[in-house]
């Protein structure tokens, strides 16, 4: 996967659903030179696309927002 296919995959989701990533999977599928920041990859994507980011140990979830 790429940060652009990330990206659509996120930006597709209907308002008010979620998305949820193991923090491993969503780190080796963004771009590899964005390996080593893939948290800020995922907080910009979420603010582009409008999407509140939750962040847990193991997990990063999209929320699209209403």
């Amino acid at each position: 996967m790429s940060n652009t296919n990330l990206y659509h995959e996120i930006e597709t989701l209907p308002s008010g659903e979620s998305l949820v990533y193991m923090r491993e999977n969503f780190c080796q599928d963004v771009d590899e030179e964005d390996r080593i920041i893939y948290m800020s990859v995922a907080r910009k994507m979420a603010t582009q696309i409008k999407c509140d980011l939750a962040v847990a140990e193991n997990t990063l979830t999209f929320t699209k927002q209403d």
